[in-house]
């Protein structure tokens, strides 16, 4: 935490969907030590902080020891609460949440490769366990964050322009690196489910390759090991030809378009979350990081496990009209999204080796 992330936090704050949220909402959210769902509990802490709303906020994890590190100047608040526990569980509480946000999931490329059962378990059992906690204490909403790569490869390429959210694409199953786009179709199916069989009310965020200054030091997406390189100003190391094109999103936008899924979205309904400039190719968001960084790109020949886990989707673009369409924009392209995440980060290594 340091001024620039709080003037972005208050930045956020300011937006007027947060005139329709209850300003003391209880929120049940997993996947909190992670980079959308820490961004979101600071989000929701600043606006109890800062503009006097009575929030409350239990926020899901599988270490105590890691929460109080990230969350040291919320972990004494009286509206904070961390509930230890795995998603994979069964889900004993008797907090009433209005609002539960499942963001719990691996979304390494690394454990897709290593734990391909862990990652379909996080996702499945994850919403199951999830989706059985909201029936019992009677939410009134549950948020899945799936992913674009649910999608998988585009049937015709040559004419694809990017995903809308009724589209649906190829995912080999023969490889178990389908674990992860297969557990979040499972994910979605099982939302629909409990809907149609329960009245459970469920709305589905579909992101993109998400950045920003909460990203965990263990995550081996290219953009944030590339990110994590301009910081420190190393040069960018592509295992690939780095053609791949994506769709791209700071973690803040993300965390606005959950905001704007729990007020506006519609009960069974899926929206992409993309920011706006914000496609481009693996190589050229090497190349933005070295420009800003002032470094440069080699190139080397992966592993096997890197290699199991890389994705085989040559273009993963979004399309977000149905995002925009109940008032969600986004505030960062992708130039001033990784500018804002590397000034945060370099300031707050400053910070540290002051203290």
């Amino acid at each position: 935490m340091n001024k620039r992330y709080e003037k972005e936090l208050d930045l956020f704050s300011n937006d007027k969907i947060f005139n329709k949220l209850n300003q003391e909402s209880v929120f049940f959210i997993s996947g909190s030590t992670g980079m959308i769902g820490s961004y979101l509990v600071d989000l929701l802490m600043y606006l109890n902080n800062a503009k006097g709303y009575k929030i409350q906020i239990y926020a899901m994890g599988r270490s105590k020891e890691s929460a109080s590190k990230r969350f040291k100047t919320h972990f004494d608040n009286v509206n904070f609460h961390f509930v230890e526990g795995d998603v994979t569980k069964t889900i004993v509480s008797d907090v009433k949440a209005d609002y539960v946000v499942h963001a719990a999931s691996n979304s390494d490329p690394k454990l897709y490769a290593t734990q391909p059962v862990e990652t379909l378990n996080g996702n499945f059992l994850g919403m199951l366990h999830l989706l059985n906690y909201a029936k019992e204490v009677n939410a009134k909403r549950v948020i899945y964050i799936s992913s674009g790569e649910m999608y998988g490869i585009p049937f015709d390429i040559d004419d694809f322009d990017g995903f809308v959210e009724t589209d649906s694409g190829y995912v080999d199953y023969s490889k178990s690196r389908a674990c992860y786009p297969s557990g979040k179709r499972a994910a979605e199916v099982l939302c629909q489910s409990y809907l149609d069989e329960y009245n459970i009310d469920s709305v589905i965020l579909r992101p993109c390759h998400i950045y920003g200054p909460t990203m965990t030091n263990s995550d081996t997406r290219a953009i944030s090991s590339f990110i994590r390189d301009g910081v420190f100003q190393r040069d960018i190391v592509l295992k690939s030809k780095g053609d791949q094109i994506r769709s791209h999103c700071y973690v803040g936008d993300m965390a606005m378009a959950i905001v704007y899924a729990i007020i506006n979205g519609q009960t069974g309904e899926a929206y992409n979350v993309a920011g706006d400039s914000s496609i481009a190719a693996i190589k050229d968001l090497a190349s933005i990081i070295c420009n800003y960084a002032n470094t440069e790109i080699t190139f080397d020949i992966p592993s096997e496990t890197e290699q199991k886990g890389f994705s085989k989707v040559p273009a993963a673009i979004l399309k977000n009209n149905k995002l925009k369409s109940i008032g969600w924009q986004s505030h960062y392209s992708l130039n001033s999204g990784i500018e804002q995440t590397i000034n945060i980060l370099r300031e707050n290594i400053d910070t540290n080796n002051q203290t």
